[in-house]
C-alpha cells in the first residue's frame, strides 16, 4: 500500500498539499482506450479570500465545494496515465 509520501516521490511531485490515499491507482476507459488513473486530493488552508482578499483569521474562511482536474503524464508503460486531482 503506497503512502502519500511514497507516491509523491515516485511521481516526482513537489507539492506537500497533494494527498494520495491507499489504493489510489485505478483502471478505466477513456475515449475507448484503457487508461490508468491516479487519484489525489489537493488540500490546504487558504491564507485569504480569493475574491475580496480578506485575511483568514481564526479559520474564518473555509473552502466550499470541489473541482476536478485531469493531468496527463508522459507515456510510461502500456497504458496512458492520468492524475485526477480533486481541489
Amino acid at each position: 500500500m503506497p503512502t502519500s509520501n511514497d507516491m509523491q516521490k515516485v511521481l516526482d511531485i513537489q507539492d506537500k498539499n497533494l494527498i494520495f490515499k491507499d489504493d489510489c491507482v485505478t483502471y478505466g476507459v477513456l475515449k475507448g482506450r484503457k487508461v490508468k488513473y491516479i487519484d489525489s486530493t489537493l488540500s490546504y488552508t487558504p491564507a485569504e479570500c480569493e475574491k475580496c482578499h480578506a485575511p483568514n483569521n481564526d479559520y474564518s474562511i473555509y473552502k466550499n465545494g470541489t473541482q476536478s482536474s485531469r493531468v496527463t503524464f508522459p507515456m510510461s508503460g502500456i497504458r496512458p496515465t492520468y492524475l485526477r486531482i480533486r481541489k
